[in-house]
């Protein structure tokens, strides 16, 4: 499988594309295991039999993520902020 920090680099970007007045954290869910499933499988690495608890699996590693990297903020809307804040000190540096 891909590493962790793929996943976890989908995640940061998906979190920065999300509007939070319109998504919630299901969709937030949504979009970063779908992103990081369609790369696994362009590789080829899942057996299809095994697709559903990949996905299973992704979907708790990712809420796992959101509440480890939400810097104390309970609100999606919150989190996306702090989130885009980040992404534009880090391109500013």
């Amino acid at each position: 499988l891909m590493r962790k920090d793929e996943l976890f680099e989908i995640f940061k970007k998906q979190l920065t594309l999300i509007d939070p007045d319109k998504q919630s954290l299901a969709d937030l869910v949504y979009e970063t295991v779908g992103e990081y499933m369609a790369q696994l499988m362009a590789t080829g690495n899942i057996p299809h039999h095994l697709l559903d608890q990949v996905e299973v699996d992704l979907r708790e590693e990712v809420v796992d993520m959101y509440l480890k990297s939400n810097y104390g903020n309970i609100k999606l809307k919150d989190s996306v902020a702090t989130a885009k804040l980040k992404a534009m000190k880090n391109r500013a540096s």
